[in-house]
């Protein structure tokens, strides 16, 4: 089946920053996958952690509407990530409740119930299933989201702090893990900030872990050299500091560095790793998560233990601390498209590499306008 996979929409978000909602940009994408025979969306395709539920559906629903228009009759697989795992609850629900077996690396139902159920509604003739927490896209192609890698991960993101405060306090993941063992840890996390979101009480003002990118990496708007370069200079000495604390707390090895090299290394590496306590061996693994498309032209192969071969896929998010002004489309640029045919491996196709900075600065303002009207 030919299959279309796009990751991280996070649709409704309040920055603008999910250039998908923008009318011109998801043109481009909705003609790419018109030929599609399914469409995978592969985890936070709606941002749930800053607005209401109800908010948050009807900000996406021009995409999702438009989308049953461009793939006709054809399949939509919606695989829940961390910022939309609302999707995922009641599936794991029953589940929980016995009688229904182990969760499993693949568990695919329609979408009968819950929000999905109101998405379904807006494909028209497409069919929408839910597939957590991945999906055997081919018998040696499996795609997921790749939020279990948080549990494995060393850059000190808010997430990964949380993740390890939980599995200090409860215990690690099994060196053989089942999906189960990474749900525990998260599944508690996930529902405390989708209920922050619910209570109206998470901002995008609260983003920390991009303003310290900003900080230390000095991606800030000129505010005077003395200003900037103090502040630069105390953010940089008091990072590795607590950072340090922090692994002697958790007893864990998070790096205090928080460059875009920094981020694709630790999260090439925390796939690789929660790859391997799943038991994924000689297939190739396609990922989302970390906004990060590759390997890119010119890389190596992200090689995975038994023979098989990592992917990402990237995102659909345009934040300006990732891109410096006057310079070309980094490793960080949104707009990829990854395709899975019948054979062959998985191929990415980047949409939006053509355009400028402030091409897509100027989408995100229209987005963040739009989502201020609302």
């Amino acid at each position: 089946m030919r299959t279309a996979i796009i990751s991280d929409l996070h649709l409704g978000a309040t920055t603008g920053e999910d250039v998908a909602r923008d009318p011109e940009i998801r043109r481009a994408l909705l003609d790419e996958i018109a030929g599609a025979e399914r469409l995978v969306l592969l985890g936070d395709a709606i941002e749930l952690r800053e607005q209401p539920l109800p908010i948050a559906l009807e900000r996406a629903r021009p995409f999702f509407e438009e989308v049953g228009e461009a793939i006709g009759d054809g399949e939509v697989m919606l695989v829940p990530g961390n910022h939309d795992h609302r999707f995922a609850e009641p599936l794991l629900e029953r589940i929980n409740a016995g009688g229904q077996g182990a969760l499993g690396l693949a568990r695919t139902e329609p979408a009968a119930d819950g929000p999905a159920a109101t998405i379904a509604g807006w494909l028209g003739g497409a069919r929408l299933t839910v597939s957590y927490p991945g999906v055997w896209v081919r018998d040696d192609v499996y795609a997921t989201h790749g939020h279990y890698m948080d549990c494995h991960m060393t850059l000190p993101r808010l997430e990964c702090l949380a993740t390890a405060t939980v599995m200090r306090i409860f215990g690690s993941i099994p060196d053989r893990a089942k999906p189960a063992d990474y749900e525990k840890v998260l599944q508690p996390i996930y529902g405390f900030t989708h209920g922050m979101a619910q209570a109206g009480l998470a901002q995008r003002a609260h983003r920390p872990s991009e303003r310290a990118w900003r900080a230390i990496s000095g991606r800030r708007r000129p505010r005077g050299r003395i200003r900037d370069a103090a502040l630069r200079a105390t953010v940089g000495a008091g990072v590795p500091a607590t950072i340090w604390a922090l692994n002697r707390t958790l007893r864990s090895d998070f790096e205090p560095i928080l460059t875009a090299e920094a981020i694709t290394r630790s999260g090439i590496a925390a796939a690789t790793e929660t790859c391997r306590r799943l038991g994924l061996v000689g297939v190739d693994v396609i990922t989302g998560h970390t906004h990060r498309p590759g390997p890119l032209d010119g890389e190596a192969e992200w090689v995975l233990d038994g023979g098989g071969r990592l992917h990402n896929t990237g995102s659909w998010t345009f934040a300006s601390a990732f891109h410096h002004p006057g310079t070309p489309p980094g490793p960080y640029w949104p707009g990829t498209v990854t395709w899975v045919e019948e054979s062959g491996p998985p191929r990415r196709v980047r949409l939006l590499t053509g355009r400028s900075r402030e091409e897509m600065r100027a989408a995100v303002a229209r987005s963040a306008a739009s989502a201020a009207l609302a």
